[in-house]
């Protein structure tokens, strides 16, 4: 079972899927990417990928049409839909020799610079991608002012120009209907929570937190204050699971029954419930409730794997070689990419139910 309340500042691991760091940065003389006439955005993305290329070792991702689909599930990219005309990507490692530095040009920004994973380390990690950066400052000429900082196309990251944004399982404080407090209390932190109803849990229970401002601190000290706000939602969220354990065990054994029913039986499975599934089995694994074997409960690509822009780019192919569907359903995409689907969430059935639960349930 989990460790009790107190100990959940430790826990972070459990809820955080992944982060993205990125700094934005615009060269002196031009006019915001928005501004620009679609032949001026072209010349000038060119011209911005040259100077950065002439100074940095970089691959051209630009023309990858399956990352151009999944650039933004797995890395919190511009998604296909958002580039614009003089868009370029290209791809680039740190100072490290490992961490992927991704930079885009010409998105909101002239260049925006990203790291992205599921790593704990956010200071570190800023402190990497701004040795990345600063050392292209001088030759690019990044625009600056000596009163604000960097200034940007959005009003929000003028200072630093750097976004933090942390996708979060809250599974539990979804279950007790907390997610509107959850985004008073970051507003009041500094922190911002993207839902679009507060009301309503988004498929997951996936949501994504971001830093506030930009503008009045340095890169470390909003890295390091965002990391002790996620802390102390960790403390909530594990609180919420240990009373659904604790309070609720029935209702959770329900929860857990008819999620093994359903990725046992189900013959076709859209995105959202598939993704309300794996947050189902994702509370059961990390409080102790169910065991399964050959199944990471940490595993930062379960719900990026189930989605509609990744799923079948990534298992879908496969699937179909080794299960083939009826005829008519195979030829409609969505009935095909439902069907698969199911099909790769079955072996996830396969758990246990723990004694312990089923016995609370059955003295509640």
């Amino acid at each position: 079972m989990t460790t009790e309340p107190t100990a959940a500042g430790r826990n972070l691991r459990l809820f955080c899927v992944k982060t993205q760091i990125s700094l934005v940065r615009n060269v002196r003389g031009a006019v915001f990417p928005g501004a620009m006439g679609e032949r001026a955005a072209k010349a000038f993305g060119k011209r911005l990928q040259a100077a950065v290329e002439a100074r940095v070792r970089v691959e051209d991702l630009t023309d990858d049409d399956d990352l151009a689909e999944m650039a933004e599930v797995y890395h919190g990219l511009s998604p296909r839909s958002e580039r614009g005309p003089g868009y370029r990507l290209l791809k680039a490692t740190a100072a490290d020799g490992e961490t992927t530095v991704w930079c885009e040009v010409m998105s909101a920004n002239h260049l925006t610079f990203s790291v992205s994973g599921d790593f704990l380390d956010f200071e570190e990690k800023t402190a990497l991608l701004r040795g990345f950066v600063d050392a292209l400052a001088e030759p690019l000429e990044f625009v600056s002012s000596r009163e604000l900082g960097y200034l940007t196309a959005q009003p929000t990251l003028v200072g630093t120009g750097m976004r933090i944004r942390t996708w979060m399982h809250l599974g539990g404080l979804a279950h007790f209907g907390y997610l509107r407090e959850l985004c008073n209390a970051a507003e009041v932190k500094g922190t911002l929570v993207e839902l679009e109803h507060p009301e309503t849990t988004p498929p997951g229970s996936l949501v994504i937190l971001f830093n506030r401002f930009s503008l009045g601190a340095t890169t470390a000290e909003i890295a390091r204050r965002f990391k002790a706000f996620l802390e102390r939602v960790s403390e909530q969220e594990t609180e919420a699971r240990w009373r659904l354990l604790r309070d609720e065990p029935f209702v959770f054994l329900d929860l857990l029954t008819r999620a093994k029913a359903v990725l046992k039986a189900a013959t076709m499975m859209s995105e959202a419930e598939a993704l309300d599934l794996l947050s189902d089995l994702r509370l059961g694994l990390t409080t102790g409730a169910i065991t399964a074997r050959k199944v990471n409960p940490l595993d930062p690509h379960w719900f990026d794997d189930a989605s509609d822009r990744v799923f079948y780019r990534v298992h879908g192919r496969a699937l179909r070689r080794k299960h083939p569907l009826p005829h008519d359903v195979d030829d409609f995409q969505p009935w095909r990419e439902e069907a698969l689907r199911a099909v790769w969430m079955r072996p996830l059935a396969g758990f246990s139910l723990s004694r312990e639960l089923i016995e609370r349930a059955d003295e509640q």
